[in-house]
């Protein structure tokens, strides 16, 4: 329990000092582009959109092959070559001439960071069975804290600094999580299964078709799609509300911070909930809440309510996620431990990199207030999915040591 105490404090470390090197790049980005200059603001939104869309999309497609190479190699060899790897990547930021040189190593980029999935996975596996929720939780409150550190030190930096100087900030941070990985994380002992060789089509069907990960995956989808599909969008909804209390930025910037703020208070204690009362119930009535706050955020106008809405939605973020997480190690089989995470961590982007795309149209058509509505019913068909794990969950006999 000591060893397990002392790596899982090196593991918040990695995953504090990595999310706060990519939550970094949030005010960068723009800084950076206005300096390449020649863009007019169009053309900057664009950029933007795919400089930030790039590095989903590889890490949607590289996942379940760093799955593949976890399961046969071990998953401190890939957090290894996935951390220095992004060190370098981030670094050559630096020497950027155009957007599209940017969108190349952010595409590349994504392809290095295993690090922060297998963090998880390590974190999963690894926990004690009776204190896989707190774990998880703990976790999640330690990459939302670098999330809400890493744009405020990115912007205090640009004071100083050009943009492209803060890039090899970036690449120290990745670096310190990095040396944390090789010289504290030790591999967790586990058996060696013997399964039939297949390629990727095939890690993906078999996942697939293994109850209930059907619904996990769905659900799992759900929640990014609608949570990162309403980032681009914050900003119109605060701008439209009545009574601010601050100037538009600050309120922006508060609305934002209050779900973070709310995600960094709960996750540990709502995982310490899941592991007396079990992740199931808990991850139905997060995804039941966040579809009903989606739908009251359709007719709510006065900023404070907003601010109300944007904290019970950090809630029941710090439920769902974490909860997605602890019914994959329980349904997993044996052998394919790090392919099933990094296949459900794929299907977490996708929903990231779809939900921006889509967003800006359906906001279009149907206005700010619609594409809440919308958040509602993408959440309840999260909830929907959560009600059939319970019906459909065929329990595998555990890949993991439970301690």
């Amino acid at each position: 329990m000591g060893s397990w105490r002392k790596q899982f404090s090196f593991l918040l470390i990695v995953q504090f000092t990595v999310m706060t090197a990519h939550g970094m790049f949030i005010p960068i980005l723009p800084a950076y582009l206005i300096e390449i200059g020649g863009l007019n603001s169009d053309q900057l939104l664009v950029w933007s959109g795919l400089i930030f869309g790039a590095n989903f999309l590889s890490m949607m497609i590289a996942m379940p092959l760093l799955g593949k190479i976890g399961d046969r190699y071990g998953q401190k060899p890939v957090m290894i070559w996935s951390g220095f790897g992004m060190v370098i990547v981030t670094f050559l930021m630096f020497f950027a001439q155009h957007p599209l040189d940017l969108v190349i190593l952010r595409f590349i980029q994504g392809c290095f960071t295993g690090i922060l999935p297998f963090t998880m996975v390590l974190v999963v596996l690894g926990s004690p069975k009776e204190k896989v929720g707190v774990s998880v939780g703990s976790l999640q409150m330690a990459g939302e804290l670098g999330s809400v550190i890493g744009p405020l030190l990115g912007g205090a930096l640009l004071i100083f600094l050009h943009a492209k100087s803060v890039m090899p900030m970036m690449s120290f941070f990745i670096l310190l999580g990095s040396l944390c990985v090789l010289w504290f994380i030790k591999e967790p002992e586990r058996t060696v299964h013997v399964l039939p060789k297949q390629n990727l089509i095939e890690d993906w069907r078999q996942v697939w078709q293994t109850r209930p990960f059907q619904q996990l995956l769905i659900s799992a989808f759900c929640i990014n799609f609608a949570l990162v599909g309403t980032s681009p969008i914050i900003h119109f909804y605060i701008k439209q509300s009545s009574h601010l209390i601050w100037s538009e930025a600050l309120s922006i910037g508060i609305a934002l911070a209050a779900t973070s703020l709310a995600v960094i208070l709960f996750s540990p204690l709502l995982g310490k909930l899941a592991d007396r009362i079990g992740p199931l119930p808990l991850l139905k009535i997060a995804t039941f809440a966040a579809a009903i706050l989606g739908f009251t955020q359709m007719y709510v106008h006065s900023y404070l309510s907003i601010l109300i809405c944007r904290f019970l939605l950090g809630l029941c973020v710090a439920a769902m996620i974490p909860n997605i997480q602890a019914q994959i190690r329980r349904y997993m089989k044996p052998g394919m431990e790090s392919r099933t995470f990094m296949i459900s961590n794929s299907w977490m982007f996708m929903g990231s990199l779809l939900g921006p795309l889509l967003s800006g149209e359906i906001t279009a058509i149907l206005g700010v207030n619609g594409w809440f509505g919308v958040t509602g019913c993408i959440f309840a068909i999260s909830c929907w999915q959560a009600f059939r794990i319970g019906r459909t969950a065929y329990v595998h006999k555990p890949s993991y040591n439970p301690n």
